[in-house]
């Protein structure tokens, strides 16, 4: 998928932020969510049908698609939990794109973001025990353990116990 014209948040020479056009946007993000791996990263089930998902409002402080500069494709979308929340930054990279270190630019980019941009002194992020890329992506963007934060919950397939790491940067 192609970006349409859109509203460039923040890029680099690799990639950009861009707008995220829910009627364009809606349907790559909904398919990621039925993806196993995606489900696993975020210890979570969509049940929703698509128009149920379409519908529903989008609550993020920040949402933005991850455009590679090269083609203009559309490979992910990063967020930001509601302002009603700590600021929980998040990911999810398309398939065929993962692997690339696509991730690892676009979140990088998105934490500058809230920090130079929204004005946020710190953002958060989590990940589960297993997920070694996501905790080597957050290292690489320079976010720390915070263990007050870490958080034990039922696998959501399983229902054996999980735990998430909590990550922490600071302007």
């Amino acid at each position: 998928m192609m970006a349409a014209k859109r509203h460039i948040y923040i890029e680099n020479d690799r990639i950009a932020l861009a707008e995220y056009l829910d009627a364009e946007d809606d349907r790559a993000c909904y398919e990621c969510w039925q993806d196993e791996e995606t489900q696993a990263g975020y210890n979570y089930c969509m049940t929703d049908t698509f128009d149920e998902f379409s519908a529903s409002p989008k609550r993020s402080r920040f949402r933005a698609v991850i455009v590679r500069k090269t083609d203009g494709a559309i490979v992910g979308i990063v967020f930001v939990s509601p302002p009603h929340v700590l600021p929980d930054l998040a990911i999810m990279v398309y398939r065929p794109y993962r692997g690339q270190g696509i991730g690892t630019a676009a979140f990088a980019l998105a934490a500058d973001y809230c920090f130079d941009v929204m004005g946020l002194s710190e953002v958060y992020a989590g990940c589960y025990e297993g997920n070694v890329r996501s905790r080597k992506m957050l290292a690489a963007c320079g976010f720390v353990l915070h263990p007050e934060g870490n958080c034990e919950e039922v696998h959501f397939r399983t229902g054996e116990p999980i735990m998430q790491y909590d990550y922490i940067k600071t302007k």
